[in-house]
């Protein structure tokens, strides 16, 4: 079986970085099988329904602004599988949950091909992507991954994000110390993770510290909890224990069972 994975993917240019984050992604497939296929959500494509990306042609999308030029000359030609996709809109439909076939949607968001660019560089591995439903709760999010997990023998399910995310209080250097407000949500969500609590976890709105002040709005932190409920023990191993900016926790929560 193949891990259900929450990565941090930070920012768009960590892909052309040398820091440590970015040889973390380089080696992180080191842990684990090649898959067959990606499953993948990211904090960049949000919607109000679940939906699933049918572009049979998707482009890369550079879904940012004033960033060095030689990130947007950067290409990542990944491609969808669309019978792969039909297999997942079933195993919802079974399910009885609702989700949305969508053609229209350009193709990738740089939460995708981003991180994706530095664990497969050779672009080789069929991408299916399913949207962020910014609405659904922690509890609904989790049973979304609960459907993914039936197809873990075969595809590498990922969630992306950043596990603290909030921009306007990063600051500009790098390796800045790190601040009291991102440590202590940091660490409570890492705690919860390695003992299994998905009940404190799915009502982390109460129970976290600092939720907002690391998560003003909370598209980077969701895709979390659809890894989570993509695990049988709900159990996890935290790697790569580093901040960013000060405030940006670029922690890899990985999911083996």
């Amino acid at each position: 079986m193949l891990p259900s994975i929450y990565i941090s993917h930070g920012s768009p240019a960590l892909c052309l970085s040398k820091y440590k984050s970015a040889t973390f992604l380089k080696e992180l497939p080191e842990l684990f099988e090649r898959p067959k296929y990606i499953i993948i959500i990211s904090a960049h494509w949000i919607t109000k329904e679940l939906r699933i990306l049918t572009n049979p042609n998707p482009n890369i999308i550079y879904d940012f602004y004033g960033f060095p030029k030689k990130l947007y000359d950067k290409k990542y030609p990944i491609k969808n599988n669309l019978g792969k996709v039909n297999e997942i809109v079933k195993k919802f439909n079974k399910r009885n949950i609702s989700i949305l076939k969508d053609d229209k949607h350009e193709g990738y968001d740089h939460g995708i091909w981003a991180p994706l660019s530095l664990m497969y560089p050779e672009a080789n591995i069929a991408v299916i992507q399913i949207s962020l439903p910014i609405y659904y709760s922690a509890k609904e999010l989790i049973n979304i991954g609960e459907v993914l997990q039936e197809f873990r023998n075969e595809a590498l399910v990922i969630g992306s994000g950043t596990l603290t995310h909030n921009l306007r209080a990063s600051l500009r250097e790098v390796d800045a110390p790190v601040e009291i407000y991102a440590k202590k949500f940091r660490d409570w969500i890492v705690s919860k993770v390695e003992e299994g609590d998905t009940a404190s976890l799915s009502n982390y709105l109460v129970n976290a510290p600092e939720v907002y002040n690391n998560h003003p709005t909370l598209e980077h932190l969701l895709p979390f909890f659809i890894t989570l409920g993509s695990s049988k023990s709900r159990k996890a191993k935290v790697l790569n224990n580093e901040f960013m900016y000060g405030n940006q926790a670029m922690d890899c929560i990985l999911f083996n069972d």
